[in-house]
């Protein structure tokens, strides 16, 4: 016994030493605990393009919002003897046909291109996100049924449908938001049924369940919120395509009508002024490109924020 008790002394003696205070100190967990959207903001502060994109936009929203106030014109105003003016001191970017200052033009043009593009992606955000959630949640014959109608009108090209609607519902800026939101959301609808398949069956939906909770409780508090990273990519990857529709429909002539500005309209006009005076093409065209391209930056980089297991 005596040499048993002797024995553990001197295993505790070789086995267990005090700590120096240096070692406590580094063990210390240094990393204060973040959020999700505090790891998505320090992924996303990594991507260059991404901060570039997110410039950019706020670049355009600026110009959009202070531009027509900085300039000392009007976007109708009219006048002859200043018709086709180059760019220069006193036009920034030269003037149109009419005399009417390109510059104030392509800052409202910004406001209709840009509010176009954010209200047709809303539109089809929220269509899109319903009908996806009940697909997806419902599953069985209601989601067969819906799928297939997704599928059936994803076989006519969509510019057929927004000039049917545009002639039906005419030329104006509302109608152009709605039809470009009506026709612009049966990409969104698929990936939210995708993500609703893969998270019904998890851990606290199936707690909410037996919970006694509600259908629609389900997928507005667990469902959708858990599928909102690839929601808000989707949709920032939405607003360009909005946008380049939208100057698609100005040279159809079914976009807005005259004297409102937008940026494809101005791209139509310069068309026929191409081989003289350039810049009336030019400057909406580059208007239009970098937006898309920085809308594009933006959400190459949020998707690889929000979800970084896709790396």
């Amino acid at each position: 016994m005596t040499d048993s008790c002797e024995m553990m002394e001197k295993t505790e003696e070789i086995s267990f030493k005090r700590v120096s205070k240096d070692q406590k100190e580094a063990e210390k967990i240094l990393r204060p605990a973040t959020t999700f959207i505090q790891d998505a903001w320090a992924r996303f502060k990594r991507n260059k393009l991404g901060l570039v994109g997110l410039i950019i936009i706020v670049i355009m929203l600026i110009f959009a919002i202070i531009g027509p106030m900085v300039i000392p014109y009007d976007y109708r105003s009219q006048s002859l003897d200043n018709a086709f003016k180059a760019p220069g001191a006193e036009h920034l970017m030269g003037t149109d046909n009419l005399g009417r200052d390109m510059f104030v033009r392509l800052a409202y043009g910004a406001r209709i291109s840009l509010a176009c593009g954010f209200a047709a992606s809303l539109i089809s955000l929220g269509i899109g996100v319903i009908y996806g959630t009940i697909s997806g949640y419902a599953g069985g014959k209601v989601d067969e049924i819906m799928m297939r109608i997704v599928d059936i009108i994803s076989s006519i090209p969509s510019m057929l449908y927004v000039i049917l609607l545009m002639v039906v519902l005419g030329n104006s800026l509302t109608n152009v938001f709605i039809v470009i939101g009506v026709t612009g959301w049966l990409g969104m609808a698929r990936l939210v049924r995708g993500q609703v398949l893969s998270l019904k069956e998890r851990e606290f939906v199936l707690a909410a369940k037996v919970s006694n909770v509600s259908n629609w409780h389900i997928m507005l508090k667990h469902l959708i919120p858990n599928a909102f990273g690839p929601i808000i990519v989707s949709m920032t990857l939405s607003i360009p395509s909005a946008i380049f529709l939208e100057a698609s429909l100005q040279f159809l002539g079914l976009g807005i009508s005259a004297p409102m500005p937008s940026w494809g309209g101005l791209a139509q006009e310069g068309i026929s002024a191409l081989r003289s005076y350039p810049y009336l093409l030019w400057f909406p065209a580059i208007f239009i490109s970098v937006t898309i391209l920085a809308f594009n930056f933006l959400g190459d980089a949020l998707r690889d924020a929000l979800d970084p297991k896709q790396n």
